[in-house]
């Protein structure tokens, strides 16, 4: 592959320029960095990560998306993009695919950083540690920058109570100008590389959207060989303000999407584990040669919807080593009822209600969504439907729908859904809990509404036109 020949001929460049020793060298005046290591959150970095199995790309995947991303951060295409934005929806594996830059960037002595976030992780789901992290990390690759850091924290102890903004510009930014001013960047051919994940499982928004603007503000004030990797959900604040600093610096991006052809990694993923399940599992002798089936798999495939989460998790739970491998792909494809209550997807469960907890209004959430259940595959305006049975403003549906960008979005009057499980958690009361939208009763919401406006039905010519197709469509079985 051409880009990882291109970041092993860069390798050696670097560390003939730097020393990236883990260790930083002792020195008499170690008070101003011991606060600084109070404060670092190793769990934070790529390599660090203390989730029992934490998220990495299986072989021989994601290879064409981690390439563009090599070929950006070594200046190969998007020269002048300071920063690159790469985001999809939840359960891509946009982590794993960080992590990985990350790991193969560090071989090569071209990390400067890492910080990944975690949502449910409360030293992890703040920027506190940020700064701290990243200048660490800066002490441990460029040793000569750790005096400098010790200086401005003994100058200004407090200088950890100030901003990120300003922690980032004194801890950071300074010191590696300093040298830069120096000439010790002379030489480079390709910049350092910071790797920062899940910017927004950090809980301050608002600090979210300061960050990525910081960033953008500070590259003509400071023109250092650095290069961000910002990863996150495609959420509607951080892209508003990736397009915001878009307009004064460059910035690349890189959207998770069919473009990557995820099917086909994901069918690799599946095809290995299943393979591996057949050998090694404790109740493998029992397992006949064409097992799984290869329908089985499509049907996986096309439930995963282009999402590593689904399959992961999937194979997770038909591989548990007290169950039948058979029984347990069988609860997963639904064709039989979980056993004791395990639920197959209990994490990828937690995640749809969180992320539904989150929203203003849920409730206004569940009825748009279970209207749309209700009428998505009827030939016309599914979106234009619903609005005109809730009583909405044209335009509703996708303002409502918003905060769920990271699960669907909303084009061209109808709902794509980034998850195609989404809609199975939300029909299934067992999963749902509280967000359980019954279809039955949506269904009966709709046929009201319409029967209301009987009398009128010319105001909705769409449904005046096929009432008669409409009406089999509310008339099938719930």
């Amino acid at each position: 592959m051409r880009s990882m020949r291109h970041i092993t001929e860069l390798g050696p460049q670097v560390s003939s320029s730097m020393e990236s020793s883990p260790a930083v060298e002792a020195n008499a005046h170690r008070k101003g960095f011991d606060k600084i290591m109070e404060e670092v959150c190793p769990n934070a970095f790529y390599d660090s990560d203390n989730r029992p199995d934490p998220p990495k790309c299986h072989p021989n995947t994601r290879v064409a998306v981690i390439s563009k991303i090599i070929d950006w951060a070594t200046g190969m295409i998007d020269t002048d993009a300071f920063m690159l934005w790469l985001y999809g929806p939840a359960g891509a594996g946009k982590t794993a695919i960080a992590r990985k830059v990350a790991e193969l960037f560090a071989e090569h002595g071209l990390l400067l950083a890492s910080f990944l976030f975690f949502r449910s992780d409360p030293k992890r789901n703040t920027m506190k540690p940020l700064v701290t992290n990243i200048a660490y990390r800066v002490a441990c690759v460029i040793p000569a920058t750790h005096n400098v850091i010790n200086t401005a924290m003994e100058a200004d102890p407090l200088i950890l109570s100030y901003s990120v903004e300003v922690q980032f510009t004194k801890l950071v930014l300074e010191p590696l100008r300093l040298l830069a001013d120096q000439g010790y960047f002379v030489n480079r051919q390709s910049p350092l590389l910071v790797v920062i994940d899940g910017l927004d499982e950090c809980l301050d928004k608002g600090a979210q959207t300061d960050f990525i603007q910081f960033l953008s503000s500070s590259v003509a004030q400071y023109p250092l060989p650095l290069k961000f990797l910002i990863v996150s959900r495609p959420e509607a604040h951080i892209k508003s303000a990736v397009s915001l600093i878009g307009e004064r610096s460059n910035v690349s991006h890189i959207e998770l999407n069919d473009d990557f052809l995820p099917d086909v990694d994901i069918r690799r993923f599946l095809t290995d584990k299943f393979r591996d399940i057949k050998k090694c599992h404790p109740f493998c002798s029992g397992i006949p040669p064409g097992w799984p089936s290869e329908q089985q798999i499509d049907t996986l495939i096309r439930k995963a919807s282009g999402q590593f989460i689904y399959a992961s998790l999937a194979i997770r739970f038909t591989n548990s080593p007290f169950e039948s491998p058979m029984r347990q792909l069988d609860i997963v494809l639904e064709l039989r009822p979980p056993i004791n209550h395990d639920l197959p997807f209990a994490e990828l469960d937690t995640l749809y209600t969180f992320i539904l907890s989150c929203t203003k209004d849920p409730a206004l959430i569940l009825r748009i969504l279970g209207v749309y259940d209700v009428v998505f595959d009827f030939e016309h305006n599914a979106v234009e439907i619903v609005e005109f049975v809730l009583g909405l403003e044209d335009g509703d549906v996708r303002i409502y729908l918003s905060p769920l960008s990271s699960l669907l979005e909303v084009e061209e009057g109808e709902v794509f859904f980034h998850h195609s499980s989404f809609m199975d958690f939300l029909r299934s009361p067992e999963r749902s809990k509280s967000y359980h939208v019954n279809p039955g009763l949506n269904r009966s919401l709709v046929a009201q509404r319409i029967l209301e406006l009987f009398p009128s039905i010319g105001m909705f010519p769409q449904i005046s036109v096929d009432s008669v197709s409409l009406g089999q469509h509310l008339s099938r079985p719930f």
